[in-house]
């Protein structure tokens, strides 16, 4: 091999070892690179799994909270802390007014990361206020709003268009107005100038009510708010298996012996002596020779005296009921000597009736001589149910007509009954059609501020569900909740008040009585 071979040979070596070594610190770059870019990526996946936690354990402990909020959730009750298998939570309560409230939850991972998620709601309870919810327009008259010197007192949901007309006003509040608009006329009054309210209107029109409007204006109107947030409810249906409940429920009740119902009850009560409920309409009551309870119907067709129906049991379709009842002109059931709470007495019952028990008295029962009707648990009328005549009641339980009910008399609590019923009696009425309430009363509530209305004692006080609309005659007041597809102002003068302490005391079968509310509104996270 010549020289210039060898050269040769050596030149190539050295370039074969120069790549050799840049490919080598190639793969090491890369490697190197893969490495650090390994490590960057487990950190953050490490990163977002703990923050990833922090944001489960706040979420976990907001749906924790959300599901047991109730109607007597307060400030005071937070902050709420727990734990899950993520890590910790704390969970805060801002309540915004007018039913809304917003809940802050801080999660802690096991890390130490913290993440925090808000979520915005409503939470009402229906029998804390006055209720026309099914479909537009909703809030109906023969002139298109409320009639005359109409007001609503307290908190109030609605579908449909809101005119507010002269000498006619809304007080207190909040107010929800669900796709439509608000107007007040010139002399009617949406708050107070002592008294401001907060609305919630998503009207795209004008509803004389400005967003930045909170030193009250012309016409009346005096607001905190103005949200265009409203929440959709739509009013709890009577099913038919709601009505079968109901109606089973009745005839339970009948001989079970007690004052009230077993979840309900006020004591012993002597409505059978051997469970047939055939025993109540020829039992004599204790301590009576004489007296045999008569039942509701004149001629009775179902044994059970809580039952208004057919002798089988069988109910008819919903709404459609016929067999029909009257309360008043005739004497039925029976009761003792009754001392109320507040200390007022009321008169035993029929000579030979009288009981030898403390405070006893048939679940249902009607005075004719003193026209004051007493009611515990839940009675079923498998058709209409007309009132006929003026009268008070004694306890708290409920009537459910499988038919219309005609309220053709004032009905309110026996004795003193001003800012709320002291005895904790309320009359529950309900049915899936419609509800008249066909008397005129003398009152007048023009010009009252809302404590001067709540101080009169109404014309009508309990808990009224309508399935249908509700027709109202000229001026009742009206004190409690009415849950309706439809109001009907179709006269003068009608006032609605709420009783803010009417859910402590609700009688049974109400649609709705078991639990409130909650709509949720605007979720944030950070």
């Amino acid at each position: 091999m010549n020289a210039k071979m060898r050269r040769m040979l050596s030149d190539e070596s050295g370039v074969a070892l120069i790549t050799v070594i840049g490919v080598m610190v190639v793969i090491t770059i890369l490697a190197i690179g893969s490495f650090v870019l390994a490590q960057q990526t487990l950190h953050e996946s490490k990163k977002i799994e703990d923050q990833t936690k922090a944001f489960r354990s706040a979420s976990g402990g907001l749906d924790i909270v959300l599901t047991t909020f109730s109607d007597e959730s307060t400030a005071t009750d937070f902050p709420v802390s727990g734990s899950t298998q993520d890590g910790s939570y704390t969970v805060t309560l801002e309540d915004l007014g007018g039913s809304e409230y917003r809940l802050t939850s801080t999660g802690i991972g096991t890390d130490g990361s913290e993440e925090r998620v808000k979520q915005q709601f409503y939470y009402m309870n229906l029998w804390k206020m006055n209720f026309a919810g099914t479909g537009p327009q909703s809030l109906i008259s023969g002139s298109g709003g409320l009639a005359g010197t109409s007001n609503i007192i307290g908190p109030f949901y609605m579908k449909g268009n809101l005119p507010i007309g002269n000498n006619m006003s809304c007080l207190e509040g909040p107010f929800f107005v669900k796709g439509g608009n608000i107007t007040v006329g010139s002399s009617g009054s949406l708050g107070t100038s002592s008294k401001y309210v907060k609305v919630y209107c998503d009207g795209t029109g004008n509803p004389a009510v400005p967003a930045n409007n909170t030193q009250g204006g012309a016409g009346g109107v005096f607001v905190t708010s103005v949200s265009r947030s409203v929440p959709d409810i739509t009013l709890p249906t009577i099913d038919d298996e709601m009505m079968l409940q109901y109606a089973s429920k009745a005839q339970a009740e009948s001989v079970d012996n007690l004052l009230g119902t077993p979840e309900k009850n006020f004591g012993a009560n002597l409505e059978t002596s051997n469970g047939q409920a055939t025993d109540y309409s020829i039992m004599k009551p204790p301590s009576t020779t004489t007296y045999t309870r008569a039942m509701a119907q004149a001629t009775p067709t179902n044994s059970n005296y809580k039952f208004i129906g057919s002798a089988d049991g069988v109910i008819s379709a919903r709404g459609a009921g016929t067999t029909a009842l009257t309360i008043g002109g005739r004497t039925f059931g029976a009761w003792g000597s009754v001392v109320t709470t507040n200390g007022v007495s009321l008169a035993a019952g029929p000579a030979g009736a009288n009981y030898t028990l403390a405070n006893a008295y048939d679940d249902f029962a009607y005075d004719n001589v003193n026209k004051r009707l007493y009611i515990s648990g839940t009675v079923f009328v498998d058709g209409p149910v007309t009132i006929a005549e003026n009268m008070t009641y004694v306890g708290n339980g409920s009537i459910v007509a499988n038919g219309p009910i005609y309220i053709n008399g004032t009905l309110k609590p026996y004795g003193t009954n001003t800012q709320g019923e002291l005895n904790q009696w309320a009359l529950g009425l309900v049915t899936p059609v419609d509800m008249y309430v066909n008397f005129t009363s003398n009152n007048n509530y023009a010009n009252k501020t809302a404590d001067e209305i709540r101080a009169i004692s109404p014309d009508l006080a309990g808990a009224f569900f309508c399935q249908g609309t509700v027709h109202f005659g000229n001026n009742p007041l009206v004190r409690g909740s009415v849950i309706a597809g439809k109001l009907d102002s179709g006269g003068p003068n009608m006032c609605l008040v709420t009783n803010p302490i009417l859910p402590t005391y609700l009688p049974d079968s109400l649609p709705g009585v078991d639990k409130g509310l909650l709509m949720p509104g605007l979720w944030t996270r950070g």
